[in-house]
């Protein structure tokens, strides 16, 4: 379920969430090198209840789901095209699925 980030984290912070953030790779094909590396995010929105397909978080005061992969669906909340070298190295493996 996608759920708005206001009330769910502190008010000081701002939304829409813009910036870079470390991921925490839980699992998955396209993210297996980028544990800890920072990408670009730009969001008001993100999504509770996919801790089957849960393939990485980021936090942003509290954890929130930074992408999801279950068999050859992908997702992620974050801007790969964006992210510099970090992105453009999961959209390469992306490309050679």
């Amino acid at each position: 379920q996608v759920v708005p980030m206001a009330g769910k984290i502190r008010e000081d912070l701002k939304i829409p969430h813009m910036g870079w953030n470390a991921l925490s790779v839980k699992q998955g094909k396209l993210l297996e090198d980028v544990d800890g590396q920072y990408v670009y995010f730009v969001h008001s929105f993100f999504a509770e209840g996919c801790e089957d397909s849960l393939a990485a978080v980021t936090e942003y005061d509290i954890p929130i789901t930074a992408a999801v992969e279950q068999s050859n669906i992908f997702g992620c909340q974050f801007h790969p095209e964006k992210s510099g070298n970090v992105g453009l190295s999961i959209l390469q493996k992306f490309a050679q699925l």
